[in-house]
């Protein structure tokens, strides 16, 4: 696998990725305490900033963690590590850390926070996801429930997606959905869910426990403005499978059709129509999302 160039911004200093080194005692490395999110940038312009700084401050929130911060700080750090790699299409990962200090578990223990910025080049997603279409797993892992790991926090610990993604990635597949405790569809490891059912978008609402991903709302939203038949409503594996289309999405992936889950193939065992023309209008809304994010920044 071609090594990609990095750059890595640790509490305001910008290194490359050989010379970025966090404490051993940091929480997020001992504890998984820290919250996270990932956007792009495409020519330096960033994507859906606001909605995820939006998300990254409830996470912080929702687990009691200050951030050491402004949020304007946060997003003019993140560009400048962008600017310093220099790549067209730039990947974003912005994380907070709780800190380094004595091994404890009071989350109430004195320590400043660390705020890493990790800033890569981002290829192209190989073509064959949307022409073709992936196939994925339904997990034996079930998502943690609101009261144990809340899935609305994007927090560093992600050991229940990690299993589920390796029992796919064993199977040979794309990607693993998982279910709820009460045996619904919530998400993929790092994605939204849809079926498609006699022409309308159906997503499994946040009450079934899983993160609302910024493109996920984008399309509630653009179905919405369109006039499109989108709606929230609970899905079992049966339903999953029995769905006319399905398909994934997420920011960096977009809108990634699901041709195949465990051994039943979708509708044709093909992209969908439906897919397809989302996929488009979708693509349409990013480009007038950087067009206006450019005028708004002056680039």
């Amino acid at each position: 696998m071609m090594k990609t160039a990095t750059v890595v911004n640790i509490n305001g200093s910008i290194v490359d990725a050989e010379n970025a080194m966090i404490s051993v005692f940091d929480r997020g490395f001992l504890y998984g305490d820290s919250v996270y999110e990932v956007t792009m940038t495409v020519n330096n312009i960033p994507f859906m900033i606001e909605a995820h700084m939006d998300r990254f401050e409830n996470s912080a929130h929702k687990i009691a963690l200050p951030l050491p911060s402004s949020r304007s700080q946060i997003i003019t750090a993140a560009l400048a590590t962008c600017q310093q790699l220099n790549s067209p299409k730039c990947y974003m990962r912005i994380i907070c850390t709780r800190g380094a200090g004595e091994i404890t578990l009071d989350p109430t223990f004195e320590q400043p926070g660390n705020l890493i910025i990790i800033a890569k080049e981002l290829p192209l997603n190989p073509p064959g996801w949307y022409s073709e279409g992936v196939w994925v797993v339904i997990s034996d892992v079930l998502r943690n429930h609101k009261r144990a790991i809340d899935p609305s926090v994007k927090s560093g610990n992600y050991l229940n997606n990690v299993m589920a993604m390796g029992e796919a990635k064993r199977a040979g597949a794309f990607d693993a959905i998982m279910l709820n405790h009460r045996g619904n569809v919530t998400e993929g490891t790092t994605s939204n869910i849809w079926i498609v059912e006699k022409g309308s978008y159906i997503t499994p609402p946040l009450s079934a426990g899983l993160l609302g991903g910024i493109t996920r709302q984008s399309l509630l939203d653009l179905g919405a403005q369109s006039g499109l038949s989108m709606h929230e409503e609970d899905i079992n594996p049966e339903r999953l499978k029995n769905a006319d289309e399905v398909f994934l999405t997420s920011t960096t992936k977009e809108i990634v059709p699901i041709v195949k889950i465990d051994q039943n193939l979708i509708g044709s065992g093909k992209p969908g129509e439906y897919t397809r023309k989302l996929h488009a209008a979708y693509q349409e809304l990013m480009a007038q999302h950087f067009a206006a994010e450019k005028k708004r920044l002056n680039l």
